[in-house]
């Protein structure tokens, strides 16, 4: 965070003609900071921060968990009353008069328009008297924040919204965004509604490595200290540039890691997240880095005992999880065949080396061997990562001496191919591949496929395991706090996959959850 939210906060200052491109275009910036680089020094960077906006007070604004709602009744209700009578889908020529200045005010109309229309897109509006509410407060909100703004300001205008935010809000940020505001969302914990509203991507999402506790803005800057930073104009907008177009977007052509390698790191999550973080890619989730050919994989490994008491709910996060690109899913433990270690196959003791792991190039010699129909990419992740598995053994219970070892290998020498066909379709920095378990009644998953599992979480597969009854004990296998588990509302002993997922709802139920 010291770098990229710092290095924002520095470029949001500038004055309009030193951003423009090489065309003589300005653009405003609009982005999302979700989490912290540097718990250390967060704090120091929101009272940088704080201070640049008090600063430059007439162009900032700073929201702290909620934009108030500041307007008169007899203003509100006025305002309410004269949209019954204009078409809103005509907005920009209507009689709506803020600013006194013309141009900025049809800036504002036009920035209205569209969040309307946005909107309507987006949400259900049960009436027009309920999307009436919902522009009168938009219209409220610049009446009472915006209005006095300088808009001749050498600086563009800014507003900065720390924490906690809900759907009307955000449209009014993305309205701000398209009146040519500076706008940067900060939350240091996790953010939430952002993909519902902002259908037309016109944010930048950054999720930083680690989060922390989302306190008042006011708390973290009180206690931080201001960090003072100087540079040139010149070499601001070369880093900016440079940042743009490579650090903080993500860029990575498709396959560059396929010679690589893979650092699975559990992705520590409440139930909630799950809604938030199961579709996003390697690279947007917290705690994703890139170090030489090494991609750490921030990666889902859930267990859900129990379930909620509307079937609904079960249905909507059961569906959630099976709809994302590149997933398996059993209804059942056994996700691949439990072979026995046969006589042919004890040849592989001799490929063993004196640290425990396995010569790679030996096994792919052996009788025994049976992945050599795939790519060398493929064979070399799954082999190598079985080594690196054994040998650190960071999450199982269990030691593995030679018996436990060679057991494990044959499971991934005859491992299912679905699962070895979406490890081959795993391009490290995007799409995670997924698998999914629904156990019925109170069945359980056996010792081998805990194991088989852990060793597919190491490579960086999400894996969730949906367990109604509660019965299986996944810790007696697994160290503490190496996989999530969440416990539920209600625990049922017989209930059944078919049951959940097949479940309609009434008409009136739909509407009530609506």
């Amino acid at each position: 965070m010291t770098v990229d939210l710092l290095r924002i906060i520095q470029n949001m200052f500038m004055d309009k003609y030193s951003r423009k491109d090489i065309n003589g275009q300005f653009a405003s910036y609009f982005n999302r900071i979700i989490g912290v680089s540097n718990k250390e020094n967060y704090d120091d960077i929101l009272s940088t921060l704080n201070k640049k906006c008090y600063e430059n007070s007439n162009v900032s604004l700073i929201f702290d968990g909620e934009i108030p709602l500041n307007g008169e009744i007899e203003l509100i209700e006025y305002i309410y009353n004269e949209l019954n009578s204009m078409n809103i889908f005509n907005i920009v020529n209507e009689d709506i008069v803020i600013f006194d200045d013309l141009a900025i005010n049809t800036a504002f109309l036009e920035a209205l328009q569209y969040t309307i229309e946005l909107s309507v897109k987006n949400e259900s509006f049960f009436n027009e008297s309920i999307r009436n509410n919902f522009i009168t407060k938009l219209i409220v909100w610049a009446y009472s924040w915006i209005k006095n703004l300088d808009y001749k300001n050498s600086i563009n205008p800014k507003c900065i919204y720390y924490g906690k935010i809900n759907k009307h809000e955000i449209y009014f940020l993305i309205m701000l965004y398209k009146m040519g505001f500076d706008v940067l969302y900060l939350n240091p914990l996790k953010e939430e509604y952002w993909n519902e509203v902002d259908t037309d991507n016109l944010s930048k999402c950054y999720v930083k490595s680690s989060i922390t506790d989302l306190e008042s803005f006011n708390i973290k800057t009180h206690r931080g200290h201001e960090i003072e930073v100087v540079e040139t104009v010149t070499k601001q907008i070369e880093k900016s540039i440079h940042e743009e177009l490579f650090s903080n977007t993500g860029m990575y052509k498709p396959w560059k890691f396929r010679k690589g390698f893979t650092k699975s790191v559990l992705l520590d999550t409440i139930l909630e997240d799950i809604y938030i973080y199961w579709n996003e890619p390697a690279k947007l989730r917290p705690g994703f880095k890139v170090e030489d050919m090494v991609v750490t994989v921030p990666s889902i490994f859930y267990k859900i005992d129990g379930q909620y008491c509307s079937i609904a709910e079960n249905q909507k996060i059961l569906k959630h999880c099976l709809n994302a690109p590149n997933t398996l899913f059993f209804n059942g433990g056994n996700i691949s065949r439990d072979i026995s270690v046969s006589n042919d196959m004890f040849e592989l003791m001799f490929c063993q080396l004196s640290d425990g792991t396995f010569d790679v190039e030996e096994i792919k010699k052996s009788r025994v061997y049976t992945l050599g129909k795939y790519n060398e990419e493929l064979q070399d992740l799954l082999l190598n990562k079985f080594n690196q598995f054994i040998k650190e053994n960071k999450i199982l219970k269990m030691s593995f001496d030679k018996k436990l070892s060679l057991k494990l290998l044959a499971l991934i020498l005859y491992l299912n191919e679905s699962i070895i066909r979406i490890i081959d379709n795993f391009d490290f920095v995007f799409s995670i591949p997924k698998i999914v378990i629904y156990l019925n009644g109170e069945d359980t998953i056996n010792e081998w496929m805990v194991i088989l599992l852990c060793y597919l979480h190491n490579i960086g597969i999400d894996i969730v395991i949906f367990n109604p009854s509660g019965s299986f004990n996944i810790n007696k296998y697994i160290k503490e706090n190496k996989i999530v588990i969440n416990r539920l509302e209600e625990i049922r002993y017989d209930c059944k996959f078919d049951e959940i997922i097949n479940y309609k709802q009434s008409f009136f139920s739909r509407i009530m959850n609506k």
